[in-house]
């Protein structure tokens, strides 16, 4: 991400220097600037009511680099030359890409290829964006126009990206694949391809492949498969409860209450969704209806000034290029409808430069239309120092985030080797670089409780209680801030120290767990704890009530449901409480050989014996 805005930053630097000394700069007057000059200032708006600032400042520092690749690739993408060196450049890439998704998948024995991409969806989408457009060159540019070597070249990187594809195994990405394969066959063969298509697919879905097979086996490979339409659907519930938006790159954090239960696994609701898996549903749940708006708007104004140029007449290569180009865009526009497309920063740049590209090439179609309004940018040694230190502002403000998350991460490798103090001191590092990340204040704060455990010293604990309070200020949505204010406060409630406070610090801790509770309402953890602060107190039933709800929502939290079962036994309620007790110890050797991580240990690891005591001190009926 750092080279990436880097890159950016440095060639809008470049652009704005290249007009400065031609002493002008050149605006879409109309068309699809106002548009997207809404949709910047909108994004813009939003950090006003984001519980999250830092994280919604970044994305939108992103976007208005992105923006700014769009106005510097419509300049720059007007000759003909440009254009293709953009293509070969794009079309290397990706026969590169391929080639190494293709070692990685038959002899390095990945599942799934990726490439470079960190998530095989992503290297899917890449891989699709060079085969639409090697296919458009193909197709639709007369053989007379390119040399037989250069059809080749092109005619190999269509067969790599289809084999990359294949074995990047994206479901997503094959539905949109297929969409614009369809449309470009149909609009370059006619209406023959349909039963061409028909039966690729089905030779497909017979012939053995990695596509297929992960289609067939995705009920096991992936739990979470089938919940991707209960995802939209909840996307548009929450978009109501936030017309305006919840905030730039706030989706994940307002998915506390929304998670999505699997029944197979140790922790049933384990899994939240922190991505709307559709770009569009991800808009309007952090931009709300102006911003997705917006959006949409740009996009359509876009295709009727695409549509009008296709119209206008053209040259044979210009069929090949603007038609494959297109493919790309509308390639990329359907996958986001699936997947977070919008999120690699690879796909969005040859989106924009594919749009720029089709968007300079009708211009000469619709001269009025989109129009430049040249603005006077004359050369002067002040502006020429302004853009300058522009561009080393947003560098530094790009490279301070990388800075600190590299520095947490040496607190972590520390940390592993139980080192606690030089993590502590990384992790302060990354907190002093970026103070405004809750992540950073969150691991000094774990880190000081294990010091406390450590040396017995109560200071652990108040510097723990002053960072964690530091992360919730910074993000209110997220609720484990909350649950560990909660145990540091109990922690502090147990020592002499503190005593006379005791009463202060329990009433603090149950009032964090109950925030936690209402912004996490599956998390066990809160509940349990909770339900210990009513028993100290006497408040049995309420304790009772809140381990009822708990053990609903995760009947595999075996110290809620042991406590739960002692409580109603001293209590006197009815219940099988000799059978809950070997149930108990039925699912703990059941579940012994999938424990996982951490957390299926903490819901199976239980003291049994409380409950086989107050058994065995039972009065028989």
């Amino acid at each position: 991400m750092l080279l990436m805005r880097w890159v950016m930053i440095a060639a809008v630097v470049v652009w704005l220097i290249d007009r400065l000394k031609a002493g002008s700069l050149h605006l879409l007057g109309n068309s699809i600037g106002p548009p997207a000059v809404t949709f910047l200032a909108w994004a813009g708006l939003s950090l006003v009511w984001s519980p999250y600032k830092t994280a919604s400042a970044q994305w939108f520092l992103t976007l208005l680099l992105y923006g700014a690749v769009f106005l510097t690739a419509r300049q720059s993408l007007t000759v003909e030359e440009h254009r293709r060196t953009f293509v070969w450049v794009l079309l290397t890439m990706g026969a590169l890409e391929g080639v190494l998704g293709l070692i990685q998948f038959l002899w390095l024995g990945a599942e799934r290829a990726k490439g470079t991409f960190f998530n095989p969806n992503f290297f899917a989408a890449y891989e699709g964006a060079v085969l639409v457009l090697s296919l458009g060159l193909l197709c639709f540019t007369a053989p007379g126009i390119h040399g037989p070597s250069r059809r080749v070249l092109v005619g190999t990187t269509a067969a790599i990206a289809a084999a990359a594809f294949v074995t990047a195994q994206s479901r997503g990405a094959l539905v949109a694949l297929l969409a614009v394969l369809l449309l470009m066959g149909v609009f370059r063969f006619g209406k023959m391809v349909l039963a061409v298509v028909v039966v690729a697919v089905v030779v497909g879905a017979v012939v053995p492949n990695p596509l297929r097979q992960r289609i067939v086996d995705v009920s096991s490979q992936d739990p979470y498969a089938y919940t991707r339409l209960d995802i939209w659907k909840n996307s548009l519930g929450r978009s109501l409860d936030h017309p305006l938006g919840l905030g730039l790159a706030m989706y994940k954090y307002g998915s506390f209450q929304d998670r999505f239960p699997i029944v197979t696994n140790i922790v049933h609701y384990r899994k939240r969704a922190e991505s709307a898996h559709n770009e569009y549903l991800q808009l309007l749940n952090e931009l709300g209806i102006v911003g997705l708006g917006s959006f949409l708007f740009m996009i359509g104004i876009w295709c009727r000034d695409a549509v009008g140029g296709w119209l206008a007449q053209r040259t044979s290569h210009e069929n090949g290029l603007f038609l494959g180009c297109a493919a790309v865009v509308l390639f990329l526009l359907l996958h986001a409808g699936m997947d977070s497309v919008f999120h690699e920063p690879a796909l969005v740049i040859i989106l924009l430069a594919s749009a720029a590209l089709i968007h300079s090439l009708c211009e000469s179609a619709h001269p009025l239309r989109l129009r430049w309004r040249v603005v006077p940018f004359l050369y002067g040694r002040g502006r020429l120092a302004f853009i300058v230190a522009g561009g080393l502002i947003l560098s530094t403000l790009s490279l301070q985030p990388a800075v600190a998350w590299y520095a947490h991460e040496l607190g972590k490798q520390e940390a592993s080797q139980t080192r606690y103090r030089g993590a502590l001191d990384w992790y302060e590092y990354a907190a002093t670089v970026d103070p405004g990340t809750t992540g950073y204040h969150d691991s000094i704060a774990r880190t000081a409780v294990t010091l406390f455990h450590e040396t017995d010293d109560p200071q652990w604990l108040l510097y723990a209680g002053e960072e964690e309070s530091i992360a919730r200020e910074l993000n209110r949505l997220d609720a484990r801030f909350l649950y560990r204010l909660g145990t540091i406060y109990v922690l502090m409630a147990d020592r002499q120290e503190f005593r006379q406070q005791k009463t202060a610090l329990l009433r603090k801790a149950a009032t964090f767990y109950t925030e936690a509770i209402d912004a996490d309402p599956y998390s066990p953890f809160n509940y349990f704890e909770l339900a210990q602060l009513h028993l100290a107190e006497g408040r049995t039933d309420s304790a009772i009530a809140l381990l009822q709800t708990a053990t609903r929502y995760e009947p595999n939290y075996l110290p809620g449901r042991a406590l739960l079962a002692e409580l109603g036994l001293k209590q006197g309620l009815p219940g099988e409480y000799r059978q809950e007790l070997q149930n108990l110890k039925t699912l703990q050797s059941t579940y012994e050989s999938q424990v996982i991580d951490e957390l299926d240990r903490q819901f199976l690891h239980v003291d049994l014996y409380p409950l086989a005591r107050a058994l065995a001190m039972e009065t028989p009926r």
